[in-house]
């Protein structure tokens, strides 16, 4: 695997949860000061991660980013210092209620997003380790087909990876046409708009700023961050990415998490 090493990228976005961070949800001392010595080399750095808005602001705001934000696997983009709104592209509200019902006759868990905030049928223990993870609360509301009655920024189930082995390929079997549906960790299963996802996002982001493809390196683990990579001049997988991750990586780092963002950066933004 060889890559070009170049002092020409100006936009780099970074997933969250097992790249930026690890299972500690911390930021390291080393990646904050590697993407510090990014902008301060005039590289624009942004998150593209398939949490909540708000729980990926406290990171915005840790780094100090001055950014679009790339949310809810690219459905919600938002500015989390000026508060400037890019776009917001829910699942269209007939489609919602198509997915739902279905995942609800299978008895998957759901959380749905509105508005940014979390709505679940019950609390168990699938959404109280998810709460904790994200810190964000979850509204109880009973059947989510009921309350459902506009349209959703993101549908996710949680359960085992065995579960979501088996109904994966029939989920994007039967809703492919009306969703994009990704596994994002061993036990989600992601429900964006058609279209809407990470590289989409990226590739938007880009062409706004005025900037090729090849002036873009994105870094990521999970195969919800597949599009980025691949629409990406430099596709980066961290060293404990998803193996199809890093086949579709132009690169894969030695470190880990927060310690692939580094090398990354290091290598490609610095140049050192």
């Amino acid at each position: 695997m060889t890559v070009k090493e170049s002092n020409a990228i100006k936009l780099v976005a970074i997933d969250v949860d097992y790249t930026l961070i690890g299972g500690d949800l911390k930021i390291s001392v080393e990646t904050k000061q590697a993407i510090h010595n990014a902008i301060d080399a005039g590289c624009q750095v942004t998150l593209a991660t398939g949490r909540m808005y708000r729980a990926t602001v406290p990171f915005v705001e840790e780094l100090g980013l001055n950014s679009p934000l790339i949310t809810y696997d690219g459905a919600f983009v938002k500015n989390a210092k000026t508060r400037e709104l890019y776009w917001h592209r829910p699942i269209p509200l007939e489609y919602a209620h198509q997915i739902l019902e279905h995942l609800r006759s299978l008895g998957c868990h759901i959380n749905a997003y509105i508005n940014d905030e979390i709505y679940v049928e019950c609390m168990n223990d699938k959404i109280r380790r998810y709460m904790a993870h994200v810190n964000v609360g979850a509204n109880v509301v009973g059947n989510l087909s009921d309350f459902l009655e506009e349209p959703p920024t993101k549908l996710l189930v949680i359960s085992t990876p065995e579960i979501v082995n088996e109904i994966l390929p029939v989920l994007k079997q039967k809703f492919g046409d009306k969703s994009h549906i990704v596994r994002s960790m061993p036990t989600f299963i992601e429900f964006t708009g058609k279209g809407v996802t990470k590289g989409a996002a990226l590739a938007t982001l880009a062409e706004d700023m005025g900037l090729l493809k090849d002036q873009v390196m994105a870094i990521g683990d999970s195969e919800n961050d597949i599009t980025m990579l691949s629409y990406a001049g430099i596709g980066v997988a961290v060293g404990n990415a998803d193996d199809k991750v890093k086949e579709a990586a132009d690169y894969i780092t030695k470190g880990i998490n927060g310690d692939g963002v580094q090398e990354a950066i290091s290598r490609f933004v610095l140049g050192v």
